[in-house]
């Protein structure tokens, strides 16, 4: 062996086991690799099949895109079809507004195009907030500032939430009540000068909680839609449903006030009518069984032999018949006729006045000490607001004073 040949052999030695190793890295790299390369061929192969396939569809453009269409339930669009509704451009999808076409300029976004309902402006409320710190100094109050109130036609600049009046005793609301400072000055004198003079006189007590029913509320009159504004609309109008004294006693409207009188007239009437239906009936059952007699006639002999008849009048005699042809005979007095035309009826004047009789409403008797006391509160109030309506307006009062201060121009509305 030469010198050369074992040279080599020892570099060979030498590098073997790095040749080795470099085969072990490489195995598992190649390994990798071919899924990658089969997963390549498989997308290409599709890729080649998709050609194919639109080439297809694009010879054969009217059977595929009917096919399309019912598969998806969209009708294929035409270059040539009009725009719909007056003319008008479909409206884009999301999508393709997203995409960077144009909306219409005609089109504007509802947030745009809805107008913002009016607002109090800043002199308005500062004129009402002056007015009120004014109002307020005159009277014993306290009360909370309130937003300014306005929708639509509802609102006011300046409200305040009521939450006692008067002092020595405080008379608190019970909720507090939304009004105007006008408002809460009526409610503080009435209470003064009227209604706690009338709970000392007839409840031996004063009046320390009013129980409200509603005060601010943007509605129609009687909640109607077909209505005028209601004064609660503009926080000039309180509904109160009772009082409490110091001493727990309550007069409550509804429990306390007792029947309205339009419900007694109402009863009266009714009453009235069936009594004049029920004589009625009884007029025509006796006309029935006693019918009035129609005309007799007279057939007998004469008692001197005369051969004459004549005909006998029921009542009454109209004429002398000539005595030479005949002669009234007259029945025994003991078949004789005394009541004709069935029941004897009361004369019309007399029943007409007992008909009048009865339709006057009796006195209405001293009631108990609530009753007396919340009629003449509600009395009073008719002095002070510009609408007072209790029980006896209708039976939408029938449990709560309305009171409001609306501007009557010739007389204050009391009911």
């Amino acid at each position: 062996m030469t010198a050369s040949s074992h040279g080599r052999d020892s570099v060979s030695a030498a590098c073997s086991p790095y040749i080795i190793w470099a085969a072990l890295f490489a195995l598992p790299l190649l390994a990798a690799g071919m899924p990658s390369d089969a997963g390549a061929k498989d997308k290409a192969e599709q890729a080649a099949a998709a050609e194919t396939k639109s080439q297809k569809t694009k010879s054969k453009p009217g059977a595929h895109a009917g096919q399309a269409s019912q598969k998806t339930g969209a009708v294929p669009a035409k270059a040539d079809q009009p725009a719909q509704d007056g003319g008008k451009p479909p409206a884009t999808s999301g999508s393709e507004a997203e995409g960077g076409a144009k909306p219409d300029a005609g089109v504007q976004p509802a947030a745009e195009a809805a107008p913002k309902p009016p607002a109090w402006s800043e002199a308005e409320i500062a004129d009402a907030r002056a007015h009120c710190a004014v109002v307020l100094q005159r009277i014993q109050a306290i009360v909370l500032p309130h937003e300014p109130i306005k929708d639509g036609a509802c609102g006011a600049p300046a409200p305040i939430e009521l939450i006692s009046i008067g002092e020595n005793p405080r008379v608190t609301l019970s909720p507090p009540a939304v009004v105007t400072c006008d408002l809460a000055e009526a409610l503080a004198g009435w209470m003064e000068r009227d209604v706690q003079p009338l709970a000392r006189k007839h409840l031996k007590s004063e009046i320390v909680k009013i129980e409200t029913m509603s005060s601010y509320s943007c509605r129609n009159a009687y909640g109607r839609k077909k209505a005028r504004l209601s004064e609660h609309g503009l926080a000039n109008a309180l509904d109160i449903g009772g009082f409490v004294t110091s001493s727990k006693k309550t007069a409550d409207v509804l429990d306390d006030w007792g029947k309205p009188q339009r419900v007694i007239i109402a009863e009266q009437e009714a009453e009235k009518r069936a009594a004049d239906a029920a004589a009625a009936k009884l007029a025509e059952a006796g006309l029935a069984a006693n019918p009035m007699p129609a005309v007799l006639p007279l057939a007998l002999p004469s008692t001197t032999g005369a051969a004459a008849a004549e005909l006998a009048r029921s009542t009454i005699i109209e004429g002398v018949p000539d005595a030479a042809t005949a002669e009234l005979v007259s029945a025994p007095a003991s078949n004789a006729q005394t009541k004709l035309g069935g029941p004897v009826l009361k004369p019309a004047k007399k029943r007409a006045a007992e008909l009048k009789a009865a339709a006057a409403p009796p006195p209405q008797p001293v009631g108990p000490a609530e009753r007396t006391f919340l009629r003449e509160a509600h009395k009073s109030a008719c002095r002070i607001f510009g609408t007072t309506l209790g029980p006896e307006a209708n039976e939408a009062h029938l449990n709560h004073f309305h009171l409001d201060m609306a501007e009557r121009k010739f007389t204050k509305i009391c009911d």
